[in-house]
């Protein structure tokens, strides 16, 4: 479902500087070629397949549903953590979410206590060190068109309107947006919606937790590299992406309130919550594009963590909420391979 991806993303791991980047999960079928796309939009299509429009308002109603079952259950009131301990090992799992508001006080005197006993800070990506920030670079070379192609020679006349409609709404260049893949262009966008509506990226918990980090001279751990959280969207065929982008700019104005209401989710500590609205195959839009941003990453994270109990020391392991909910979490994995792992 289109909603339900950006507020994945935000929650879920791909750095993609805005966290949790909103975009829409792959749904439907678009015809990218604009001499065949029918210019309906608000009605069923001619072959009886539902419209953008059809498809948005009903992504959005489920998305409700989805929201009410998540807050038919409850967390400590705190954002939730776990610990995996041998004799001489503490590892604490945190679940993070990469963009904030500024004002939202988050952390606790257990994080506090936690964060202060690591020796060690474990992220998904290196994203401080200038090794890092040029790796991170790759970002935007692999969002950007090839061929000297643009947006207007990929996207259905009608869908063209739409997005150019939309950048203009928040004041986003359509000369810059042209350029960029749709993957690329529909988290861009999201981005500035994300701002308008009052959420930073220098809020996000692991920009905070960096600087803690430095100023108390801890080491640093990551999980994957950038390569690997790029590709969960590069490697989407042309025909998601465009949906990608088109479905996500037809929700741009209820993409704060929803990242909202994931936010309230993760600072209770519903496990629960973030497991129905983020962290499954309905919400992420199926098992293909869930399997590549949970399940696959997950389950290459776990050999590493369980390899940090040969560490000494306490390590604090910070990593996008959405992977420590759900049916494939990382606690379940752990917890399936027997250790035992405190927590919800």
């Amino acid at each position: 479902m289109s909603v339900s991806h950006n507020l994945l993303k935000s929650c879920g791991g791909l750095f993609l500087s805005a966290a949790l980047l909103a975009g829409c999960s792959p749904s439907g079928k678009t015809d990218p070629s604009p001499s065949t796309e029918t210019e309906q939009t608000s009605t069923s299509e001619p072959d009886g397949t539902q419209s953008r429009e059809e498809r948005v308002a009903e992504a959005i109603a489920e998305m409700d549903a989805m929201f009410e079952v998540a807050r038919s259950s409850n967390g400590d009131g705190q954002p939730a953590m776990w610990t995996l301990s041998d004799e001489d090992t503490t590892i604490t799992l945190f679940g993070t979410v990469h963009i904030l508001k500024p004002e939202l006080e988050w952390r606790t005197d257990d994080f506090n206590a936690a964060f202060d006993a690591a020796d060690k800070l474990v992220l998904e990506l290196d994203l401080h060190s200038p090794e890092g920030q040029r790796e991170a670079g790759k970002m935007l070379l692999a969002g950007m068109m090839d061929d000297n192609k643009t947006l207007k020679d990929v996207l259905s006349e009608s869908d063209y309107k739409i997005v150019a409609d939309a950048a203009q709404d928040v004041g986003f260049p359509m000369a810059a947006l042209d350029s960029m893949e749709p993957w690329f262009a529909a988290l861009s966008i999201s981005q500035v919606q994300w701002a308008k509506d009052g959420f930073d990226p220098s809020s996000g918990v692991e920009q905070i937790l960096i600087k803690d980090a430095q100023a108390q001279d801890k080491a640093f751990g990551f999980l994957e590299t950038i390569d690997i959280q790029i590709g969960v969207f590069d490697n989407l065929s042309q025909e998601a992406q465009i949906d990608l982008l088109v479905d996500g700019v037809m929700t741009l104005d209820v993409a704060g309130d929803l990242l909202d209401n994931l936010v309230d989710e993760w600072a209770d500590g519903d496990v629960t919550g973030l497991g129905v609205i983020a962290a499954n195959p309905e919400a992420a839009g199926g098992d293909e594009f869930y399997d590549a941003l949970f399940k696959t990453r997950n389950t290459a994270w776990v050999p590493q963590i369980e390899a940090m109990l040969d560490e000494p020391g306490n390590i604090l392991v910070a990593v996008g909420a959405g992977h420590l909910a759900g049916p494939d979490s990382v606690i379940l994995m752990l917890r399936e391979k027997g250790y035992t792992v405190e927590g919800p």
